[in-house]
């Protein structure tokens, strides 16, 4: 008994430094990405942004916690997003695609919220926020491993990362959303997905993914996927409006910022958003 009092004595400060050290990573990559993304597009945005990634983050986090996975906190990475690490393996398919799925539905509600907040204070800050976040979201919905898309249609089945890819390529090369971190991720992940090609599963081994596990998920994707192209399409109509408003002289505050950025996303992410559709995604 007192051996357990001791070893408790010193285990608590070495857990809460421990615990204390997850928080100031977390924090301190939320502060090294405000700081690089307000280099571009200011602070106010900057702050704005990571919130929102944060939120999406922690959707993950929520359904790992649901499943009873561990999971790191999130780590941010500058003009990467950011990523959670599983501490052992979601088990199955399913729960993997669970996991995956979080994440773009926390990140479409708060694109959601950021344009609600949009029409009730007219701070067309928000407006930039929200068709930032219906853009983002709606390209991690990408079916090509290792994006949610990927973790989330791997449910189904692994050979719609082919469609996945293309997309990638077409989105890259095309219209210039190329991110060489996903690119770093895919070659580091090709075992995996080879495995899963000659499988025919994501599943582990002795596990299965049932047809109705796979008919549920592929209408999650689809719905998720939909409402974040609707919210990309309402939001873009709004920034029509909004530009139209700011050109008469009555109107010139505002974010010219979140304009400026929303016109370069619309521009680029218009194309995109109509490669996916024709895709089906």
């Amino acid at each position: 008994m007192v051996f357990i009092t001791a070893v408790g004595k010193y285990a608590y400060p070495v857990f809460k430094l421990a615990k204390g050290a997850k928080i100031l990573l977390t924090a301190g990559s939320m502060l090294l990405s405000i700081g690089a993304y307000a280099l571009l597009f200011g602070w106010k945005f900057a702050v704005g942004l990571v919130i929102c990634i944060f939120i999406h983050e922690m959707g993950h986090v929520f359904a790992a916690y649901l499943l009873g996975i561990p999971v790191s906190a999130p780590i941010f990475i500058p003009f990467m997003g950011a990523l959670i690490l599983q501490k052992r393996s979601g088990g199955s398919a399913w729960n993997n695609a669970l996991i995956g799925i979080g994440g773009p539905t926390f990140g479409c509600l708060a694109a959601a919220a950021c344009y609600g907040l949009y029409l009730v204070t007219g701070n067309q800050l928000f407006l930039g926020l929200s068709l930032t976040g219906f853009l983002l979201n709606l390209f991690n919905m990408i079916p090509m491993f290792p994006l949610d898309g990927g973790w989330i249609t791997g449910a189904i089945s692994p050979y719609i990362w082919v469609g996945g890819l293309v997309l990638l390529v077409v989105a890259a090369f095309k219209f210039g959303m190329y991110n060489p971190f996903i690119l770093l991720l895919i070659i580091l992940s090709l075992p995996r997905l080879v495995g899963a090609f000659k499988r025919g599963t994501m599943d582990d081994p002795g596990t299965q993914t049932s047809p109705g596990q796979k008919v549920a998920m592929g209408l999650a994707y689809v719905m998720l996927s939909g409402t974040l192209a609707a919210g990309f399409a309402v939001a873009g109509v709004s920034l029509t409006a909004a530009r139209m408003e700011q050109a008469t002289p009555h109107n010139a505050s505002g974010s010219a910022v979140a304009l400026r950025l929303t016109d370069h996303v619309l521009d680029q992410g218009q194309a995109f958003h109509h490669a996916g559709k024709a895709d089906g995604g």
